[in-house]
C-alpha cells in the first residue's frame, strides 16, 4: 500500500535523523566540553552506538507491534513505556561497553561496577527513552483516530441506514392514500378515474425512481404534487381550492425526495378530507436571509403535533438525518388553519 511505504520512509528518516544527532550531540559535548579537543575515535564510538541503536529499537518496534499493548490502559500502557526504556537502556549499554573502554583508553574490568553501570543506562535512556515516548505516543494518536474514524463511519451507516429505511415506509403509505382516492373517483365517475390512475402511475414511478436520490430539484417534485393534488381535486371537487405561491429562484433548490409529497399528503388526509365545507390548501417556497421556506398551510385544526401521522414524524427524521440541526420542520395553528413550515440552511441545500 503506497500509505504503508510513506509510514516506512518517514519511520527510517526519522531513525537516520534522531541517531545521527546523537552523534553530533555527543562528539560535540566530548570535543568542547568533556576532552576539549576532537578525536575522530569520539566520531567512531558514537557511530557505532547509533547502529546499535537503531538495530536495537527496530527489534523493539518489530517485537511491540506484535502485542496488544496499545489495546489496554493508559497506565497500562505508559507502564510498559518505562520498563521497555529500562530494557533497551540496558541492552544498549551493555552493547556499548567494550567499544567505550576499547576508544577511550580505559579498563574493562571496571565497566561492570554497579555505580559505573548504572550511570551508564540512564544515559542511555536520554535516547532509548525520548524514542519510545514518541513511538506510544504516535501509536496512541493513531489509535485515537482510527476509534474516531470508526465511530464516524458506525454514525454514517447507522444514519443512513434510517434514512432508506424512512425512504422504504413512503411508498406504501403514499400508496394507500392515493388507492382511497381512487376508489371514491370510481364510483362518482369512472371516466375520470382512468386519467387518475395515469396521474398515479407516474407518481408511483417518480417515488421509485428518486429512492436512491437523497435530494432533487424542488422544481421536479412540485410537478408531482400538483399531479397529486390534481388527483384528489377530482375526489373532493369545488370543496377543494389549490394555490401555489412558489418563487422561481427556488426551483432549483434541492430537497429530499417525496417530502413535499408527504406534506401534501397529511394536509389532505388531517386537514381537508375532515372538514364538511371548502377547504384551502396552500403551497408555498421561498428564500428568506439564506434560508428555504417551504410552507403547506391547509384548513383544519390542530388537536397535537402527534395528530398528523407517519408523513411528518419520517419528514422530520430525514431532515434530522441529512443536515443535522440546519433544518427542522415546525407544525402551528394559524386561526382556522394549519401550518407546516420546513426551514433548510441555504449553504446546506
Amino acid at each position: 500500500m503506497p500509505q504503508n511505504s510513506d509510514k516506512r520512509k518517514i519511520y527510517w528518516l526519522c531513525q537516520l535523523l534522531g541517531w545521527g544527532g546523537m552523534v553530533a550531540i555527543e562528539v560535540t559535548n566530548y570535543t568542547f566540553f568533556i576532552i576539549r579537543s576532537f578525536d575522530w575515535s569520539f566520531v567512531l564510538l558514537f557511530g557505532y552506538g547509533a547502529i546499535v541503536g537503531i538495530f536495537v529499537m527496530h527489534l523493539f518496534r518489530m517485537v511491540i507491534r506484535r502485542t496488544p499493548v496499545f489495546n489496554k490502559s493508559n497506565t497500562y500502557i505508559w507502564s510498559v513505556a518505562f520498563i521497555s526504556s529500562l530494557l533497551v537502556s540496558f541492552i544498549l549499554n551493555l552493547f556499548n561497553l567494550g567499544p567505550y573502554y576499547f576508544f577511550s583508553g580505559g579498563t574493562f574490568s571496571g565497566a561492570f561496577e554497579p555505580i559505573s553501570f548504572f550511570a551508564g543506562i540512564v544515559n542511555w535512556m536520554r535516547y532509548a527513552g525520548v524514542w519510545i515516548i514518541i513511538y506510544f505516543l504516535y501509536n496512541l494518536l493513531e489509535r485515537k483516530r482510527e476509534i474516531e474514524e470508526s465511530k464516524l463511519r458506525s454514525e454514517n451507516l447507522a444514519r443512513t441506514t434510517e434514512l432508506e429505511l424512512l425512504k422504504t415506509q413512503l411508498n406504501p403509505h403514499f400508496l394507500f392514500n392515493s388507492l382511497n382516492s381512487i376508489k371514491a373517483l370510481v364510483t362518482l365517475d369512472p371516466e375520470k378515474s382512468k386519467d387518475a390512475i395515469v396521474k398515479l402511475s407516474e407518481l408511483l414511478r417518480f417515488t421509485l425512481n428518486y429512492s436512491m436520490q437523497q435530494l432533487i430539484p424542488l422544481n421536479d417534485e412540485l410537478l408531482e404534487v400538483k399531479k397529486y393534488l390534481a388527483l384528489e381535486q377530482i375526489r373532493f371537487g369545488d370543496r377543494l381550492l389549490i394555490s401555489y405561491r412558489v418563487e422561481d429562484n427556488v426551483l432549483n433548490r434541492l430537497i429530499p425526495p417525496t417530502m413535499l409529497l408527504s406534506l401534501a399528503e397529511n394536509a389532505i388526509k388531517h386537514g381537508i378530507a375532515k372538514q364538511s365545507g371548502k377547504g384551502i390548501l396552500i403551497v408555498e417556497s421561498l428564500l428568506s436571509d439564506k434560508i428555504l421556506l417551504i410552507k403547506m398551510t391547509n384548513t383544519g385544526t390542530l388537536v397535537n403535533s402527534n395528530d398528523r401521522g407517519i408523513g411528518l414524524r419520517n419528514v422530520r427524521k430525514r431532515l434530522e438525518s441529512l443536515y443535522g440541526h440546519k433544518a427542522g420542520l415546525d407544525l402551528k395553528q394559524e386561526e382556522d388553519k394549519v401550518v407546516v413550515t420546513i426551514k433548510i440552511n441555504k449553504d446546506e441545500n
